[in-house]
């Protein structure tokens, strides 16, 4: 296998290309299609992209049609084909859902070509779906080589609707892991959390479980903006809280590496909701790689990042959150969950490993 055609909005921001230039530097002649233009949800900024090529990675802008509606946004059909024409890939990566416009769109255009294609899967819940996006979906699934899901839910997912699918686990995007993770000196316990304000995410529950323990020296950094910040600003102020806690906003995905010499650990207390749960958990393998102690609730794709390598609580438990916070007051305790983070970070979540696995699962289904 010599060629490889990634297509995915997620490429957009150069950060998220490790596992693309570690794939190049296993000699694949790498291409990752991205829109042209794209409207970043979280920050609401316009995107816009050039062909350019670095580190063996040849990014290619793709027309967008209604790229300022994400959910309805589809490529512009000539420009798609003429890529997939130019290319000719041995295999095809789709990293959108197959219950969006994109994933489909693409899928169907591959396969017209006789390409070998594989979709990358994050949906994660079996919530109720019209009847158009369910047949949409079902036969997306039934017209690939292979499908790569970020989570042990999503694969349930998918074997659910074509069940002798080749099928692996693997996340979509690696972690860059430090050669030396710098940390400053901290006053009390430095706890962070990262992610949307929105109930979803259970930053009131992490907030409860800080009243808990109001005696200990701690203080909070809030990282993330969204609809539920007022309500969640009240809470810290109605629990006596609000002296401690620092609300940074949103901050582009480029800029969240410089906060983790800053934190002793991170928190990651979403919940587990009938049409909602954690996807990637992403931002957990980034503390992890940097030596940064875990914590996260049963839920969603975060228990499986961590492993064993952190604590794990029950969702919306403020108590059992609590407790296990107090735990890591103690710095050898926090210092041997940060080691063993990090460790794993670097076997299973780093851009290489990542890539080894993808790289691996594309020799298996072309064979």
């Amino acid at each position: 296998m010599r060629r490889v055609l990634i297509i995915s909005h997620v490429y957009i921001n150069p950060a998220n290309r490790g596992k693309l230039r570690a794939l190049a530097a296993r000699g694949l002649d790498v291409t990752v299609g991205v829109p042209e233009r794209w409207k970043e949800a979280g920050l609401g900024r316009t995107l816009e992209v050039r062909w350019e090529r670095q580190n063996g990675v040849e990014v290619f802008p793709i027309e967008m049609r209604r790229y300022r509606k994400p959910a309805a946004a589809r490529f512009a059909r000539r420009a798609l084909v003429s890529l997939l024409r130019d290319k000719r890939p041995d295999v095809v990566q789709v990293e959108e859902d197959a219950t969006s416009h994109v994933g489909p769109q693409v899928v169907r255009a591959a396969r017209r070509l006789r390409l070998s294609v594989v979709l990358f899967s994050r949906e994660n819940v079996d919530v109720p779906l019209p009847v158009l996006v369910r047949w949409r979906r079902r036969r997306t699934l039934r017209r690939l080589k292979g499908a790569i899901a970020a989570s042990e839910g999503a694969a349930a997912l998918v074997r659910r609707t074509v069940p002798d699918l080749a099928l692996s686990v693997i996340p979509q995007l690696g972690v860059q892991v430090p050669t030396n993770p710098e940390h400053s000196h901290h006053e009390g316990l430095a706890i962070g959390c990262v992610g949307r304000l929105v109930p979803e995410k259970g930053l009131d529950t992490l907030l409860q479980a800080l009243a808990e323990i109001r005696g200990q020296r701690w203080h909070l950094t809030v990282v993330g903006d969204g609809p539920d910040r007022e309500r969640l600003e009240q809470l810290a102020s109605a629990l006596r809280l609000a002296a401690r806690v620092r609300w940074v906003g949103a901050l582009p995905p480029e800029e969240i590496p410089k906060i983790w010499a800053e934190l002793d650990v991170l928190v990651q207390p979403s919940r587990g909701l009938p049409d909602w749960a954690e996807v990637s958990a992403h931002v957990v393998g980034e503390a992890m790689a940097h030596e940064v102690a875990v914590v996260g609730s049963d839920a969603g794709a975060t228990p499986e990042v961590i492993g064993n390598a952190g604590i794990i609580v029950p969702p919306d438990d403020a108590p059992a959150l609590a407790s296990a916070l107090k735990r890591l007051v103690v710095s050898e305790v926090r210092h041997s969950f940060a080691q063993a983070g990090r460790a794993r970070a670097m076997q299973l979540l780093s851009d290489d490993a990542v890539a080894v696995r993808t790289l691996a699962f594309w020799e298996e289904i072309l064979r």
